[in-house]
């Protein structure tokens, strides 16, 4: 996993660009102006003190705090099902939460996408510091999957269909997914709960933006080269979901499934 740092005197800000992760992790006791919805996370020596839902302003809750976090949510997973999945796995490692925090079953249909995307952003969390947020320190997180291009794979197309989307796309190289001309690409950008435009939908829109010569009316005129299933998922649908279970072969099995190494 590639990512971008920036540190200041009292904040570091983490983004990644592939995978269109944005954290902001802040030291102090006051609480930074917000206009974006996400999750929070306060602490106070290295204790979780709240997790709470951000919609369209910070409204900071809890009792004395020296740690805050601020998570993105992508598009398509709902603020308070994501609000669970943290919860869901604070639980699991036996780590004390306010009573306020309870547990909620999450539907089948989100559970694994929640899942991979909570334990994502605690893998990153966890290694920018020494406080075990969320996780026992004898816990270890999976982090991201890996993924391995084999030349078998490289001769197999894979798609998505869906309402707005269709496309034919393979894994020709390491570096290189190569977009089949002829492909739908979604219309709408996906707004935050606020109006306001999420972290992966800019960055969907920048690729379309450096590959705009090679369509017309949201259809590609030409193949598109791009360096990876998240850059593909984003210049397509702008992401938003896990592309790795998106792109399915022409028996519906996921691209997921023919490349990770376990």
């Amino acid at each position: 996993m590639k990512l971008n740092v920036e540190l200041k005197e009292h904040w570091t800000n983490i983004i990644s660009k592939e995978d269109a992760i944005e954290i902001k992790i802040y030291d102090g006791t006051k609480p930074p102006v917000v206009n974006h919805s996400g999750i929070g996370i306060l602490l106070f020596k290295g204790k979780v003190k709240n997790i709470f839902q951000v919609e369209k302003e910070l409204k900071v809750k809890g009792d004395r705090w020296d740690r805050l976090i601020l998570i993105s949510i992508p598009a398509n997973l709902r603020l308070h099902h994501v609000l669970q999945g943290f919860i869901h796995v604070a639980i699991k490692n036996k780590v004390t939460l306010p009573k306020h925090l309870k547990k909620e079953k999450l539907p089948p249909a989100v559970q694994e996408l929640v899942d991979r995307f909570v334990q994502q952003q605690l893998f990153i969390i966890n290694r920018f510091g020494s406080d075990h947020v969320l996780i026992s320190e004898k816990s270890k997180l999976g982090g991201k999957p890996s993924h391995r291009w084999n030349k078998m794979v490289s001769q197999i197309p894979f798609y998505v269909d869906t309402k707005e989307c269709q496309a034919e796309i393979q894994w020709v190289k390491r570096n290189e997914m190569v977009i089949r001309a002829g492909a739908i690409m979604k219309r709408e950008v996906p707004l935050n709960k606020n109006g306001s435009i999420g972290f992966a939908a800019k960055m969907g829109q920048k690729i379309r933006e450096d590959h705009q010569q090679s369509f017309k009316d949201f259809k590609t005129t030409e193949d598109i080269i791009l360096k990876s299933v998240n850059e593909v998922g984003l210049f397509l649908y702008f992401a938003g979901t896990n592309s790795w279970l998106v792109l399915k072969d022409a028996k519906g099995q996921t691209i997921d499934a023919w490349t990770r190494v376990n």
